[in-house]
């Protein structure tokens, strides 16, 4: 799962992370209200804590905060989400060239092993295992950039929009698409083929939007 900018302490870091995941996972729907007694019994933590984490995910945009009626999963609309998802598209696809310069024969192995992680986990995997195996492979494509800060700026963006598999995996044909999807970019950077792997990552991101 991607990692937000540190907390107070590990502990807290975890349980922001968790509750991100699974909010990005689907496990709570968009719109939906997050009850405090009931995220203190799912994570087994105490009240305060779960306070600091909901405070912490108001701030990343990926839930709202209500006065005198507490916190909800964030609902973009329609058009918010396509802005977003093309701003990360322009991002993505300037990397390209940087991903297929500096991505290296382990690395790009890597990135083979984690696409077929995702590919197995289509028919094994829970929704969460699969968001997961998602994040592992675009992780670790972002990290061939050498440049540590277009990670931090895609997985910023990509906490703004909700609801990833949600919203994008209705059909187990959506979810295989995406499964192509990222073999084509596994080969796109075996042959250092910059337009090929530009092309690949516009049309993955923009099959959601």
């Amino acid at each position: 799962m991607e990692t937000l900018k540190p907390a107070h302490n590990d502990a807290e870091t975890d349980l922001l992370n968790q509750i991100a995941t699974d909010i990005q996972a689907g496990a709570y729907a968009p719109g939906s209200w997050l009850k405090q007694i009931e995220l203190q019994h799912r994570y087994k933590t105490s009240r305060p804590m779960i306070r600091v984490a909901l405070d912490r995910l108001a701030q990343k945009q990926l839930i709202r905060h209500e006065p005198n009626r507490g916190y909800y999963v964030y609902e973009a609309d329609d058009d918010e989400v396509r802005d977003l998802l093309d701003l990360r598209a322009m991002i993505e696809c300037a990397a390209a060239p940087r991903i297929v310069r500096h991505g290296t024969g382990p690395e790009c192995e890597i990135l083979a092993q984690l696409a077929q992680n995702f590919e197995d986990q289509i028919d094994t995997g829970s929704i969460i295992e699969q968001h997961e195996a998602n994040q592992a492979f675009h992780r670790q494509l972002l990290s061939m950039t050498g440049n540590p800060q277009i990670a931090a700026t895609i997985a910023e963006l990509r906490h703004r929009i909700p609801s990833a598999p949600a919203g994008q995996w209705k059909t187990r044909q959506r979810i295989k698409q995406s499964s192509i999807e990222h073999f084509e970019m596994v080969t796109a950077v075996r042959n250092r083929d910059a337009d090929a792997l530009e092309d690949a990552i516009r049309r993955h991101i923009m099959q959601a939007a």
